[in-house]
């Protein structure tokens, strides 16, 4: 599997590079019935940049063209980015590497006035260099949530096919609409999102600010095959979802889906100028997970939501609980982001601070807190760099936890 993924991205790299040799004309044909709002809802890719620091030597205005082009004419979108991700705590001269591979593609061959069907694949692949692998590093830390979220414990390697399923839009368009998701889901992908809450890749490392940790379903039971059914009507939107709840992560799962113990989802939601210069949104999640283990069933409770000032200004909450079955770091934790978009009047670039608490599953530790400060600088249209530092505050009854970590992280986007 690693080595098809690395041949993907050498060969899309390729392409680029011809691409930029001048090759791109007229290769391209309409073969797919439009409809007018079809121009409209192209890939959320915001480049090219106009404030980048350096220019880009591969990905210039001819390839995003092109993206655009395949996009609207061929129903084809792809993506994906290769990272680097390096920290380092303040307890033991510890440290950890690690790296992410992720590839997204979408293909819509069906697309009529008021519908639209299309197939959606998601891979990623991450390896720890060394042998210090994520979970390894928060507990010399000492700490009971990890500082990246990604991790590859008890393997130093781990791919998984996170997306692969069928999506079909019916009535749809700008304001409305209703559809379904059939095949291997990816929950956090659909449910419980919050602007600058759910991204480490865009925004912070941290897990508690990255990921919804203190939901039940975080963790092994978030990848699996199921049935997803979304409706909208600007502003409100509802979303239920069942999904297997102990499939292997790395493929679908057939065999497992048939004992029926299924992840149960129900989210609704409204929101306001989505991805506008004054984006509202609030959420609200609940989740079941019916698992006949030794740990029993369980449930969880989501309310997250975000607030954009004219582009410039971000806020961003989370609070999540999850009830009798504590099998994720945390039972219950908060979070709150603040961000600014425009620092020193650099509009690619984006800076924040995070802050968090959160309330272990493990009765023997207390509350665990911390606050987090990042500047992602973007280099070129493809690359950007990003530091970032945290600090860790525990309080137990015969210990007392105080951790820094700074980290670094890279990352190659196509």
């Amino acid at each position: 599997m690693h080595a098809r993924c690395v041949q993907l991205i050498l060969t899309l790299f390729l392409n680029l590079i011809w691409l930029q040799a001048g090759h791109a004309q007229n290769v391209i044909n309409t073969s797919i019935p439009q409809a007018k709002w079809i121009y409209k809802r192209g890939p959320a890719d915001p480049r090219p940049y106009k404030n980048a620091l350096f220019n880009s030597l591969i990905f210039k205005d001819p390839y995003f063209d092109m993206k655009n082009k395949l996009w609207i004419e061929k129903g084809i979108s792809y993506g994906g980015y290769i990272s680097a991700n390096i920290q380092g705590g303040s307890e033991g001269g510890s440290s950890h590497q690690i790296s992410e591979t992720l590839v997204l593609f979408t293909w819509e061959p069906v697309r009529k006035e008021k519908s639209a069907g299309r197939l959606v694949v998601g891979l990623a692949h991450d390896r720890t260099f060394g042998k210090t692998t994520t979970r390894i590093f928060a507990d010399r830390q000492n700490l009971v949530e990890t500082p990246n979220d990604l991790d590859t414990n008890p393997e130093l390697t781990f791919t998984t096919l996170g997306l692969f399923h069928w999506t079909h839009e019916w009535r749809t368009g700008p304001d409305g609409g209703w559809g379904i998701r059939i095949g291997q889901l990816y929950a956090p992908s659909y449910f419980g999102p919050a602007r600058y809450l759910d991204d480490d890749r865009r925004f912070f490392m941290a897990r508690p600010l990255a990921a919804a940790g203190g939901a039940q379903w975080v963790g092994y039971n978030d990848i699996g095959l199921g049935v997803n059914g979304v409706y909208w009507k600007t502003p409100i939107y509802f979303s239920v979802a069942a999904i297997d709840a102990k499939a292997n992560r790395k493929y679908p799962d057939f065999g497992s889906l048939a004992d029926g113990e299924l992840l149960y989802l129900v989210e609704a939601g409204l929101e306001w100028d989505v991805n506008g210069p004054n984006e509202k949104a609030i959420r609200v999640t609940f989740s079941h997970l019916d698992l006949q283990d030794a740990l029993g069933p369980g449930q969880s409770l989501m309310i997250s939501g975000n607030l954009i000032f004219d582009n410039i200004w971000g806020i961003a909450g989370r609070y999540s609980r999850s009830f009798r079955r504590f099998t994720a770091d945390y039972r219950e934790l908060a979070s709150l982001a603040f961000l600014w978009e425009l620092p020193y009047r650099r509009s690619d670039d984006l800076a924040g601070i995070g802050v968090f608490t959160g309330k272990p599953s493990d009765p023997d530790k207390n509350w665990e807190s911390g606050f987090e400060l990042f500047y992602k600088l973007q280099l070129t249209n493809g690359i950007s760099f990003a530091p970032d530092l945290q600090y860790w505050l525990r309080k137990d009854t015969d210990d007392k936890v105080r951790t820094w970590v700074l980290g670094f992280r890279s990352e190659i986007e196509f």
